[in-house]
């Protein structure tokens, strides 16, 4: 590689790849860490994760409903004799 473009090929490097690398490995140590960020106070987690539950009950909620309206029609399809005229 010609030395006129090191320089340039450096300084995308130097702006574009330590900061992602930086930020990766700062997540990581985080991750690995067990502080997954946000707040550290144990209400708020336990808030959270009370609404987290309530959502996910009310898609299983949702998505039983959706699974016997599909059956349903289903039956309505398949029994339904077609007139083909």
């Amino acid at each position: 590689m010609p030395p006129e473009f090191l320089v340039p090929v450096l300084i995308v490097f130097i702006v574009v790849g330590l900061p992602i690398m930086s930020g990766t490995l700062i997540k990581l140590a985080r991750i690995m860490k067990g502080d997954h960020g946000g707040n550290s106070d144990p209400k708020a987690k336990s808030g959270s994760s009370r609404e987290e539950a309530e959502i996910m009950q009310e898609i299983h909620k949702t998505l039983s409903r959706l699974e016997k309206r599909i059956d349903s029609l289903e039956t309505i399809v398949l029994d339904n004799p077609q007139s083909k005229s």
